[in-house]
């Protein structure tokens, strides 16, 4: 692990002891606490030396801490830098026991203890360094009654149990102790080596953070997101659904078929023909019919199959918008968006912004039928009668002018908010936290240590700091 990190978090540590009064009236009070800090000074002097070259914002903090102590314990002390040939990760376990030591003993919340947000300065060390008369005599009052409170408790029951039928309870005893000692035996010889206790994997348990940042704003960010989803993917429906439903009838069998717009010159509707596509005199397709019930898109299709995919994606977009929205007690899944499911939206935003740029506009919609321009009638071989293509889309677009009206618009809502969506993808890749290599490193190695230690028929406690933790603290 990096030294200069470790030296920092050891420096806020001792600071965040410094500044809470009842961390400095037990620290002046007992004696195993008076122990930790030392050996923590003691660390820092030995990353301040010329071996790791430590300092805070520059600055030499050990002696400063070390008048602190003095300050407020009113005792005397040698202080000198740890052996040398301590390494790293033996510093950061000690580091990681004291912290466990305190919150166990004194009830400070881990998360009070590892605080590095706040910057202090050797101004700040020396104005903390203070314990007042008035605080110390409150506590003791305070402890002494709790202390009387418990013998109280504790005498009572005491009473109580001696009430009891006592040869009962120690029938009881004896039996449970057997049933305990058969099932211990039981364990230990289908345990084997592992002593029936597996290590619990870190990295599936909810409360490992692999990653190096929590964006404050990341559950509001993705909330947001999922709305430019959902409303992008509306507007692609809509569109698809009512492009299906403008009909465009080409049959010359009605009168008022657009059809004979296209061919106004011809007048053997009711002999045998048949169509044919002409590009530079050279007849490229020749059909005997052609779809004569097509949409506004030039599509002799019902656009089913878009539907349905339009469809998939809302439902999943509406499921991924649920999760987003959705208290998460995972940080994982709170601050973080996984890379697949934002390649998945970006394929699919750039796949609609394909679709929907081809209709925000007349002209654009007007250009879906411009290979009618080469469709001829043959009456007869090698004889072809021309149309009149401009005057077909002229009539066409006015035709259709509102349902066109309402195309463009649908479109062109649909490509801002496709825009707007992809944008937002891009923000989640930008502010999506990084992995924490080195914690990821460090979960290796405790895991590794658990699994050696239940083969070996050991119990090994896993570095709590690994873990978020939502304790309360207690005071």
């Amino acid at each position: 692990m990096d030294n200069k990190k470790i030296y920092i978090s050891i420096s806020h540590l001792l600071f965040n002891i410094i500044k809470n009064d009842k961390l400095k009236y037990f620290l002046r009070k007992e004696e195993a606490f008076r122990k930790e800090v030392i050996k923590l000074i003691d660390l820092l002097l030995l990353l301040e030396s010329d071996k790791f070259k430590c300092r805070y914002n520059r600055k030499k903090v050990a002696a400063e801490f070390a008048k602190a102590y003095v300050k407020i314990t009113k005792v005397s002390n040698r202080f000198e830098a740890a052996d040398d040939d301590i390494n790293s990760e033996e510093i950061y376990a000690e580091y990681s026991r004291v912290v466990t030591f305190i919150n166990e003993n004194y009830k400070v919340m881990r998360k009070t203890l590892t605080n590095e947000e706040e910057t202090f300065t050797i101004e700040d060390i020396e104005s903390n360094a203070k314990l007042s008369s008035d605080y110390v005599k409150k506590m003791d009052e305070k402890l002494a009654e709790e202390a009387k409170e418990k013998a109280e408790k504790e005498a009572k029951e005491n009473a109580e149990k001696e009430k009891a039928n006592s040869d009962k309870k120690k029938t009881n005893s004896s039996t449970e102790n057997m049933n305990q000692q058969n099932f211990n035996q039981q364990q230990n010889f289908f345990g084997g080596n592992m002593g029936g206790n597996v290590p619990p994997n870190i990295f599936m348990n909810p409360k490992f953070y692999p990653f190096k940042t929590k964006p404050k704003y990341m559950p509001l960010i993705k909330k947001l997101f999922t709305v430019l989803m959902l409303i992008t993917i509306i507007f692609y429906v809509a569109l698809v659904v009512y492009v299906g439903t403008v009909r465009v009838d080409l049959s010359y069998k009605n009168d008022d078929s657009l059809i004979k717009v296209l061919f106004p010159t011809f007048d053997g509707w009711n002999s045998s023909f048949d169509y044919s596509f002409v590009v530079d005199g050279k007849v490229s397709q020749n059909y005997g019919k052609i779809s004569t019930n097509l949409d506004i898109f030039a599509k002799s299709s019902t656009n089913v199959g878009s539907i349905i995919f339009a469809i998939f994606y809302l439902l999943w977009f509406g499921y991924m918008g649920y999760t987003f929205w959705k208290k998460q007690d995972s940080s994982r899944l709170k601050y973080r968006v996984s890379g697949f499911t934002l390649l998945i939206v970006a394929i699919f935003i750039f796949f609609l912004l394909f679709e929907v740029s081809g209709s925000i506009s007349k002209d654009l919609i007007m250009n879906k039928w411009d290979s009618y321009q080469y469709l001829k009638i043959s009456p007869s071989k090698d004889v072809f009668i021309d149309n009149d293509f401009s005057k077909f889309i002229e009539t066409l677009s006015s035709t259709y002018s509102s349902q066109i009206s309402t195309i463009t618009s649908l479109s062109i809502c649909a490509l801002v908010s496709s825009i707007l969506t992809l944008m937002g993808a891009l923000m989640l890749v930008v502010v999506n936290p990084k992995k924490d290599v080195q914690k990821i490193m460090k979960a290796r190695t405790e895991q590794a240590n658990a699994t050696m230690a239940a083969m070996q028929g050991k119990h090994y406690e896993i570095d709590p700091l690994l873990f978020d933790e939502d304790e309360q603290e207690q005071n």
